[in-house]
């Protein structure tokens, strides 16, 4: 019970505090109601637990009519006082209690947040530039894949008081982020020749119940990021890809049996593997150093051991840190260039 007071009130302090006030303020009171604690324990420990809460209970006012929504700028326009909305949350969850069980043991908290495109489109045109090669990539919890479109989107980055434009100028998804670091000069354009996407559970943006798991786990407040999905789901089905579920250990190298040497092998992850156990992501890293015995592979992530952003080049005779950045915005919406 001690670990799940902690993890709210960490959500609380250092994600929902001045971005999402009604996350914020539930947090703070569920940390002192003892009878909703003992209904969070069911939440697997693999799973972090504030987020995997409040997407249910968002997901849910998406099937049912109730009071609680006269709170949530998701569902209506002019939301009532944050501070009385508790009460309703209470009666919600006693009313639901089933669903919500049942919420807690089927879904996963697997945000696919295309704003974190913005960092990486600098990352992918770096190693493009180091590789001169196109690149393949292959994503780690990829969710519904929208990060594998990446250089199908527009970006607008902000530099101090200016903007710097790349990716594709004609695009109608546009990514807007600001970098807090180094000057970051406007990024070459780079080739994508593969596309896959590794899941235990990938969520297809056709299906109403995926899109409405990936609407839910929009913070109510975050209304920009709910029109940036809608945008980038409308281009989705334009850009072939390959999804699959399974175990990454095994399909990442049949995977990588398939990709000719004229490419470059990018593996990536963002804001996953905090969900892997310790063991899993010493295996992990084992299957990449095997792998880059036969072909060069770059390892992009955080999460992993630190909140940093690192891109690592692995080859059969040496593991190299390129680049280091420290952490982004967990949204996007802002990143460090170095």
């Amino acid at each position: 019970m001690e670990q799940l007071i902690l993890s709210f009130n960490r959500f609380a302090e250092i994600e929902a505090k001045n971005r999402s006030p009604l996350y914020y303020f539930w947090c703070k009171k569920i940390i002192q109601d003892p009878e909703m604690l003992q209904l969070l324990t069911h939440i697997p420990k693999s799973q972090p637990k504030p987020n995997l809460f409040f997407a249910t209970i968002q997901f849910l006012l998406m099937k049912h009519e109730d009071a609680l929504k006269k709170y949530m700028p998701s569902f209506v326009v002019s939301p009532l006082p944050v501070e009385d909305s508790y009460f309703a949350l209470q009666q919600f969850v006693k009313k639901h209690e089933q669903e919500l069980l049942y919420c807690f043991q089927t879904k996963r908290v697997q945000t696919n947040e295309v704003r974190r495109s913005a960092y990486l489109y600098p990352i992918f045109s770096d190693i493009a530039k180091r590789a001169e090669k196109p690149l393949a990539l292959i994503e780690i919890g990829t969710s519904a894949g929208l990060l594998l479109n990446i250089d199908k989107y527009r970006y607008e980055v902000k530099q101090g008081d200016h903007y710097i434009h790349f990716g594709n100028l004609k695009s109608k998804v546009i990514i807007k982020s600001e970098n807090l670091g180094n000057t970051l000069a406007s990024c070459s354009d780079f080739q994508v020749s593969y596309r896959y996407g590794i899941d235990l559970n990938v969520l297809h943006l056709q299906n109403q119940e995926d899109y409405m798991w990936l609407d839910a786990l929009i913070w109510p407040e975050h209304a920009e990021r709910r029109i940036l999905l809608q945008q980038a789901a409308a281009i989705h089905t334009e850009v072939p890809k390959t999804l699959v579920e399974g175990d990454m250990l095994k399909l990442i190298p049949s995977i990588i049996q398939e990709i000719s040497i004229e490419h470059q092998i990018v593996i990536f992850h963002t804001h996953v593997a905090n969900q892997f156990s310790a063991q899993l992501k010493e295996s992990f890293q084992q299957t990449l150093i095997n792998m880059a015995k036969n072909t060069p592979i770059y390892h992009v992530y955080n999460n992993m051991y630190d909140e940093n952003i690192h891109i690592e080049f692995i080859t059969a005779h040496l593991k190299e840190e390129i680049r280091l950045l420290p952490k982004a915005g967990g949204h996007g919406e802002f990143f460090y260039w170095r």
